[in-house]
């Protein structure tokens, strides 16, 4: 991850392993889905690349789930913003605000466009209706 002193993130490069277990199922299907999530609501610079790659074990399958990767990919997007707020110094939230995408149809690191967006306006209601800046 390429970021700058302020937490603003600059580039991202993830290379993540998969577990597709030894019978056909669903996880091709979930890795995507995984590296859709990982993206979530945040601008990377401009520089995002992932790669799933996904491993045929001799372990059971269990891609039998409600949510196709989107928990996994969000705990990842997530530990690496909470990461960078420690190296820089600033607060998780400081440099979640700093990264996330705004407008009302901003793009994704593919270039499609996230019609009806409202991430942004959703965090700050959430923010203020739970009086966050009066419990931090």
């Amino acid at each position: 991850v390429g970021y700058k002193s302020d937490g603003t993130i600059e580039a991202v490069k993830i290379i993540s392993w998969g577990n597709a277990g030894c019978t056909h199922d669903f996880s091709g299907f979930l890795f995507v889905e995984f590296a859709e999530a990982v993206a979530s609501v945040y601008k990377w610079g401009g520089n995002f690349y992932i790669k799933v790659n996904g491993m045929k074990t001799n372990l059971p399958t269990n891609t039998a789930v409600r949510s196709f990767g989107n928990p996994q990919g969000y705990f990842v997007t997530e530990a690496i913003i909470e990461h960078i707020a420690g190296l820089v110094g600033h607060s998780p939230e400081e440099v979640r605000e700093r990264n996330m995408l705004r407008g009302s149809n901003p793009l994704t690191p593919w270039k499609q466009t996230m019609d009806f967006y409202n991430a942004h306006m959703l965090y700050e209601r959430v923010k203020n209706e739970a009086k966050y800046a009066l419990r931090s």
